[in-house]
C-alpha cells in the first residue's frame, strides 16, 4: 500500500453509528494483463476478503465450464412435480463451484420437512469443493444451503433419492453489486443462476434466479396486513385481498408456466397460514408496536378468528391439495393445517386430506425421533388410513433408537439437584467451588448455539485449556433427548437437561434475552451475566485472564 485518503494507516478504524464509511486505498500498479486480482485484509478467519475481481471488462456472468451441459437448460413449460410420498435415504451431493478453502471447511443444509420440522446437517468441504449430506426424509421437503452464516441457495428434494447440486460460489461477490445497486450506488447486476441441479424436483430450484423479481409473496406480517386493531371479519377480508391481487399479478405475467404455478402455490400457503394463524400474527404485530415481549404478559383485545373466517380460503381453492407442499413457504403452510388452532375447521368444512391427517401426526415427529411413540399415538397414526405415515414414523422411530444405541455410554446428563428452584442455579455450581464456570444456556434447535459450541470446542485443548476452567452447559426440554443425546458427546463439559419451570426461573433470575447466553462464576464464586461474550473475542480474553490469576 502506497497511500491512503480518509482512513489512517496502521490504525485501528471504527465504523461511525450510520454503519457506512468511503475511503481510498492506494497500491502500486498491477502488473500489465493480470485479469483479476484478490483483496484480502488479512489471512484472520474473520477479515474481509475479496477473491476473483475482474479486470477483463465483463457485464454478465457466464455460466461456469464445471456445470455439466444438460444442467444448464430450464424447462420453464414443465408444470410443479407432485410431491412423493414415500420414505428413505436422501444424499445431497454438492458442488462448490470456485470454491477456495478460505471460504470455510464446512457448508450447512436446513432441511425443513412437511410435517414443520427444519433438520440442520453440517458437512465437511473437501479440497476440491465437494460435499455431502445423507439423512433420512419422509416426504418432499426444502432444503436451504448456508455458508459461512450466508444464504447460498434453496433446493426441493424428493425422499430417497440421490441428487448433485452445482452452486456457483461468485453468489456472494453478486450479492455485494445487488445491494449496491439498490442502494444507487451502482448499476444492479444482470440476474444470476446460482444452482444448478438434478434429480425429479430439479426444474423447481434451476428456475431459482437472483435478481430477475419473479418471486411474488404475501407480506403477512406487515404493519398494514397483521394490524392488531383489525376485527377478525376485516383481516380476513384484507389479507384475501392482498392474496387476490398478487394472483392475478401472477397470472397476467409475461414469467414462465413453472414460475407462474410456483407462485400461485406459495400466494396459496401464504394465505392459509394467515387465515389459520390469524391470532397469533395479529398478536405479534401487537408485541412489535408495543415492545411487549415478556410472553407471559397476555395480549388482550384481539378479535378471535372463527371457523367461518377461516373457511373463506376453502371457496377459493382445495387447501389440502398435496401440491401446496411444493410452494417456497413450506413450513408456514404445514404449521397453519397442522396446529390444533384450525380443529373447528377441519370438523365443520374439512373433513380428508392433508387438512384432515396433519393433525393425527403433526405433533406426534418429536415423540417418534424421541423412539417415545405410545399405543394410543401409534392408534392415531393407523387412524389417517394412509399407509405412507405408518412407514414415517417406523423409520423415525428406527432411526431414533439406532441413534441412541450408537451414543450409549457416551452422553452423560447430570442428575439435576432435587432443590427449591430458588435455589437451583447455586446447587449446580457448588461443587465447583474455587474454579472459574461457564455457564452457556443454549438448545440443540437454536442455530447461533451451534455455531458458538463449534467455535469453543477446539479452545478446550488449545488456548483455554485450564484445569482451573469448567465447561457448563444447560439445556432444557424443547431440545429433543435424541438430538441432545447424539450432539452432548462432542460438546466437552458437564450437561444438565432442565424442566420448563426450572429453565424458566434461571432465565428469569439472569434477564435472559435469548440464547446463547453466557454467565460467568468466578473462582470466590460470584456469578454475573456476561452476554458481551457473544464476542467470541471478549470470552477468550475474560477467560485467560481468569484462569491465570
Amino acid at each position: 500500500m502506497t497511500g491512503t485518503r480518509g482512513i489512517e494507516a496502521d490504525s485501528l478504524f471504527w465504523m461511525p453509528d450510520s454503519g457506512e464509511a468511503s475511503f481510498t486505498l492506494t497500491f502500486e500498479p498491477l502488473p500489465k494483463r493480470t485479469k483479476s486480482f484478490d483483496f484480502i485484509e488479512s489471512d484472520c478467519e474473520d477479515c474481509f476478503k475479496i477473491f476473483g475481481i475482474d479486470l477483463t471488462g465483463k457485464k454478465t456472468y457466464d455460466v461456469p465450464e464445471q456445470i455439466p451441459s444438460d444442467l444448464r437448460r430450464i424447462n420453464g413449460q414443465a408444470s410443479v412435480p407432485e410431491p412423493v410420498f414415500k420414505s428413505g435415504e436422501t444424499v445431497v451431493n454438492l458442488h462448490l463451484i470456485g470454491y477456495r478453502k478460505e471460504f470455510g471447511k464446512e457448508i450447512d443444509l436446513y432441511v425443513n420437512t412437511m410435517f414443520g420440522r427444519q433438520q440442520p446437517y453440517t458437512s465437511t468441504i473437501d479440497t476440491e469443493g465437494n460435499a455431502t449430506f445423507t439423512f433420512l426424509q419422509c416426504g418432499p421437503a426444502q432444503a436451504h444451503i448456508v455458508m459461512s452464516q450466508s444464504m447460498a441457495g434453496d433446493v426441493w428434494l424428493a425422499p430417497g433419492e440421490e441428487m448433485d447440486v452445482y452452486m456457483d460460489m461468485r453468489v456472494s461477490g453478486w450479492r455485494i453489486l445487488y445491494r449496491r445497486g439498490m442502494n444507487g450506488k451502482s448499476p444492479k447486476p444482470d440476474p444470476f443462476r446460482t444452482l444448478y441441479a438434478t434429480g425429479t424436483y430439479a426444474d423447481l430450484a434451476n428456475t431459482a434466479i437472483y435478481g430477475d423479481q419473479s418471486g411474488y409473496s404475501i407480506n403477512i406480517y406487515s404493519d398494514s396486513l397483521a394490524d392488531y386493531r383489525l376485527k377478525a371479519d376485516e383481516y380476513t377480508a384484507r389479507m384475501i385481498k392482498a392474496y387476490q391481487s398478487l394472483s392475478d399479478s401472477v397470472a397476467q405475467s409475461n414469467m414462465s408456466p413453472l414460475l407462474k404455478e410456483l407462485n400461485q402455490l406459495t400466494l396459496k400457503q401464504q394465505l392459509v397460514e394467515a387465515l389459520t394463524q390469524g391470532d397469533r400474527i395479529r398478536e405479534i404485530n401487537y408485541r412489535q408496536i408495543n415492545k411487549m415481549w415478556d410472553y407471559e404478559q397476555k395480549v388482550k383485545g384481539i378479535d378471535p378468528m372463527t371457523a367461518e373466517n377461516v373457511a373463506e380460503v376453502c371457496k377459493l381453492f382445495d387447501i389440502s391439495d398435496p401440491k401446496l407442499l411444493m410452494g417456497r413457504e413450506l413450513s408456514g403452510y404445514v404449521y397453519g393445517i397442522g396446529h390444533p388452532v384450525t380443529e373447528l375447521l377441519r370438523k365443520d368444512f374439512v373433513q380428508q386430506g392433508l387438512v384432515a391427517e396433519m393433525p393425527k401426526v403433526f405433533l406426534l415427529v418429536e415423540k417418534a425421533e424421541s423412539a417415545d411413540l405410545t399405543d394410543e399415538d401409534w392408534k392415531d397414526i393407523e387412524s389417517t388410513g394412509n399407509p405412507f405415515y405408518r412407514e414415517a414414523f417406523r423409520q423415525m422411530e428406527e432411526k431414533a433408537k439406532a441413534d441412541l444405541a450408537a451414543v450409549e455410554g457416551r452422553a452423560k446428563i447430570e442428575t439435576t439437584p432435587d432443590v427449591p428452584k430458588e435455589k437451583l442455579f447455586d446447587a449446580i455450581i457448588a461443587p465447583y467451588k474455587g474454579k472459574v464456570v461457564l455457564v452457556d444456556f443454549w438448545n440443540t434447535w437454536c442455530g447461533p448455539c451451534r455455531m458458538a459450541l463449534k467455535a469453543n470446542e477446539p479452545l478446550k485443548d488449545t488456548e483455554l485449556k485450564s484445569d482451573d476452567l469448567v465447561w457448563l452447559y444447560i439445556a432444557n426440554e424443547t431440545s429433543p433427548m435424541v438430538k441432545y443425546k447424539t450432539m452432548i458427546p462432542d460438546i466437552k463439559g458437564v450437561h444438565f437437561r432442565l424442566n420448563d419451570e426450572q429453565w424458566s426461573y434461571i432465565c428469569d433470575k439472569f434477564k435472559i434475552d435469548g440464547i446463547p447466553s453466557y454467565v460467568l462464576v468466578d473462582k470466590s464464586g460470584t456469578y454475573k451475566l456476561r452476554n458481551d461474550f457473544r464476542d467470541h473475542e471478549v470470552m477468550k480474553k475474560t477467560l485467560k485472564q481468569l484462569t491465570a490469576e
